[in-house]
């Protein structure tokens, strides 16, 4: 069975100089020796090849299988000959290879798990223009990608069922794979031209043999949607090729195991440097994608680090660097919560758990290191990256300072599969836009709203935005918009409602965050932050806070070992509509929550408050005393959908801002301004979602609500080209003044329109100018609205001169 020696001579030759070129002339060999050939999967591929929708996606899909491999050779290696629901992704890295839940490492912890961690290894190509049945060149070029595996390794009589089939069913039952969808290996197919495999499988294993195939495109046969069908080549007996490892001496080490060479790979944006953190890296890209996965891979050759052309560095998640990142002399870290993980309900219907996690950064610049800067909030499911949004969810949580210098993470590990099915993509670009993703988001948003470190934060740089802003300007705007009906939201009317009597409300006290509880160790202090019963309304959640001095991961609700508790107590009736939805772990000042739920009777609504019971928290301290705090909980009448009603007004804050090297003086004088300050993250914004430089950034606005009033925050670079001409054909100041005013309120009115719902715009028009999908759009109309306003304030000027 053994192959031709131009066919080996071929393969050798493909192995040591790896190219699209070698690949070809290898399928050549094949040929040429009468090789025949099979059908990979089925008939129609588009849907599983075409799965992933970006290059690095593939890539990553085929890591993933490399860490399915480790993980099941692992557990046989270990003794366990099958696979149970206990065994999945993270508890199985922790029980087999990595016991530090804090840190990304590669330990085996069995004396015969002795093989290595999965690598990749990447050679640029530059011998071939273009992929055969393509007509688009990439711009970025091709590449040959090798990923591979030295733990399990495949049976040759498995291949056609596994790694050259599509949908699979190989993994439904292997609980510790993160793959259970049997098609996003195959989708780095849509990638490359040729594909190399070669294995050999670590039990049950005929000495000294190994099997391959190469996989390759062939035009469909007759009129077909689908021009292009992937085969792979095998012997006469319909399984792939055999051949000895004594012909390939230069590949011993990587038997047993899986070698997966891509040929004519895309090689997209991410593989433009090996130096450096950022996302145009493959450690950073892979990284993010493997965000939280327990486990480390390794990058070889030339594009593994930025200091040699060879050698090879260890790929973490980007969850674990953030980690090691929290302390030491290059801090990046501010603060990082503990976990909050909370029930996952819709329509009643509890569907599993998922956790959140945040770290707030010192400089919103260093976000791009980790994740895409304009898309911080990541979901994954077994530690991979499964969908990412913008950062709004942090802006609609009330933290649209935190908003660009965070990162948050969203494990869906918990979840029911009929949940994750409604959420997470194919592509694992972006979530499903379904109740279930906007459920999970409600939730999200809700859970950090609470969080008194972030509150904290959040104040602090707030406060410092405010003494930057340009407070003559904040005046003027804030009467020219309180003319304007909307929902934004500000203190109640000072009028009174006619002749009725009624009490003059004072004016509210901005709320600060609560005293932070310093840290020890062992705890004294644990104690819920109510002294009378609390009440959850039906069919809504209460989240139950609590202060203490213990700080995690020693004691938390959440892990392997926790030592934070909560149950409920009660006989009443009512009492089975209750139950505890999520906990969140004390965070760094000192404050924890537990999350209440009460379900829907709808054949017996709460129509009164009731107490049913009581909620008891419990902390087992390291030198065995046990602290406990209690209180009573009801619940109570489903709220009726109202709001109080509010003055209709907002209050604007305009701030000036320069790029470095820029002269600030001058451009204060210009403007009439008492300073300009440097970009902050508003016009970074409109600069990353347009590609310009920072001279020619416009504007960009958001909205925050503090003490309970609606805040327009507006940046505006003083330094645009545009606006600095027109400031200097003033001839006087008056003129420059009211030039500029009259730019600003544009600029503002464009803003507010594009933030609070204006009452007599119909609903259909609030989804189109209100809900953009991201930065991308809402940049171009900046763009196109900021032109306008300086040609209308030119033309404005020039016929108050004549």
């Amino acid at each position: 069975m053994a192959s031709p020696s131009q066919v080996i001579e071929a393969l050798t030759r493909c192995i040591a100089s790896p190219s699209l070129a070698s690949a070809r002339a290898l399928e050549i060999a094949l040929r040429q020796s009468g090789c025949q050939s099979k059908l990979f999967g089925r008939l129609n591929q588009k849907s599983s090849i075409d799965a992933a929708a970006e290059s690095d996606r593939g890539v990553t899909e085929r890591i993933a299988n490399a860490f399915d491999a480790s993980l099941t050779a692992a557990r046989l290696l270990a003794g366990l000959p099958h696979s149970d629901p206990t065994l999945r992704p993270r508890a199985a890295a922790q029980r087999f290879l990595n016991p530090d839940t804090e840190n990304c490492l590669w330990r085996p912890q069995n004396a015969n798990i002795d093989f290595e961690k999965p690598s990749i290894q990447f050679w640029s190509d530059n011998t071939c223009d273009s992929v055969r049945f393509r007509k688009y060149k990439s711009p970025e070029g091709l590449i040959t990608v090798l990923v591979q595996d030295t733990s399990l390794g495949v049976a040759r009589t498995k291949m056609g069922e596994t790694i050259l089939n599509l949908n699979s069913d190989d993994k439904l039952k292997t609980f510790e794979a993160i793959g259970q969808f049997g098609h996003g290996g195959s989708s780095a197919l849509a990638f490359c031209e040729l594909c190399l495999i070669l294995t050999a499988p670590r039990f049950d294993a005929i000495a000294d043999e190994f099997f391959w195939t190469l996989i390759f495109p062939e035009a469909e046969e007759g009129p077909s949607k689908q021009s292009v069908v992937r085969k792979w080549f095998c012997s006469g007996d319909g399984l792939p090729l055999v051949d000895t490892k004594g012909t390939l001496p230069t590949l011993a080490s990587a038997f047993p195991g899986t070698s997966v060479w891509h040929f004519g790979y895309v090689r997209g944006d991410w593989l433009k440097t090996a130096a450096g953190a950022h996302q145009d890296t493959p450690a950073a890209r892979l990284g993010r994608l493997f965000f939280s996965y327990p486990l480390p891979c390794e990058i070889r050759g030339e594009l593994a680090r930025g200091d040699t052309p060879s050698g090879a560095r260890t790929v973490k998640g980007a969850y674990y660097r953030l980690l090691e990142e929290r302390s030491g002399k290059n801090q990046v870290v501010e603060y990082r919560t503990g976990e909050k993980s909370e029930t996952l309900q819709v329509e009643g219907v509890d569907y599993g758990r998922f956790s959140v996690f945040v770290f707030v950064l010192y400089d919103r610049k260093l976000v791009r290191n980790y994740v895409d800067n304009q898309h911080p909030v990541i979901i994954t499911l077994n530690g991979q990256n499964h969908g990412e949004m913008t950062g709004k969810l942090l802006s609609d949580a009330n933290f649209p300072e935190l908003a660009s210098s965070s990162i948050v993470e969203i494990r869906l590990d918990g979840l029911d599969e009929e949940a994750l099915s409604n959420i997470v993509t194919n592509s694992r670009e972006q979530p499903k836009n379904s109740p279930f993703t906007r459920a999970l988001i409600v939730r999200v948003r809700e859970i950090l709203a609470e969080d008194e470190s972030l509150l904290e934060i959040e104040q602090r740089r707030q406060d410092e935005k405010a003494k930057q802003s340009s407070e003559v300007l904040n005046q003027k705007l804030t009467r020219f918009l309180a003319a304007i009906l909307s929902d934004a939201a500000a203190e109640p009317a000072s009028e009174s409602g006619g002749d009725a009597p009624g009490k003059k409300r004072k004016r509210r006290k901005k709320p600060l965050p609560r005293p932070e509880i310093p840290a020890s160790d062992p705890p004294i202090v644990f104690e819920i932050l109510y002294s009378t019963p609390v009440f959850i309304p039906e069919g809504s959640t209460k989240i139950v806070k609590f202060k203490s001095d213990a700080r995690p991961p020693k004691y938390s609700f959440h892990g392997d070992n926790p030592r934070c508790f909560a149950r409920l107590d009660g006989s009443a009736v009512r009492f089975a509509q209750v139950s505890i939805s999520g906990k969140a772990d004390i965070d760094g000042r000192g404050y924890g929550s537990v999350s209440l739920s009460c379900i829907e009777s709808p054949k017996n609504p709460i129509l009164s408050d009731e107490q049913v019971g009581q909620l008891e928290i419990k902390l087992q301290t390291s030198d065995g005393r046990t602290l406990t705090s209690i209180v009573g909980i009801g619940v109570s009448p489903k709220p009726m959908e109202r709001e109080r009603k509010r003055r209709q007004s907002v209050r604007p804050e305009i701030i000036f801002c320069a790029p470095d090297g820029s002269d600030r003086d001058y451009l204060a004088s210009l403007l009439s301004e008492d300073r300009i300050v440097p970009f902050s993250a508003y016009l970074e914004k409109y600069r990353d979602a347009l590609s310009v430089a920072e001279t020619h950034c416009a504007y960009w606005g958001e909205a925050a609500e503090r003490a309970g009033e609606s805040w327009l925050i507006v940046e505006i670079n003083a330094a645009h080209p545009r606006l600095v001409s027109l400031m200097r054909n003033c001839a006087t100041a008056e003129e420059r003044m009211a030039q500029k005013e009259r730019i600003v309120e544009d600029i503002v009115l464009d803003c507010y329109q594009h933030t609070f719902r204006l009452d007599d715009v119909p609903e259909v028009v609030h989804e189109q100018v209100i809900t953009q999908p991201d930065n991308e759009g809402r940049a171009a109309e900046i763009c196109l609205n900021f032109d306008k306003a300086i040609r209308i304030a030119s033309l404005a000027s020039k016929l108050e001169t004549a």
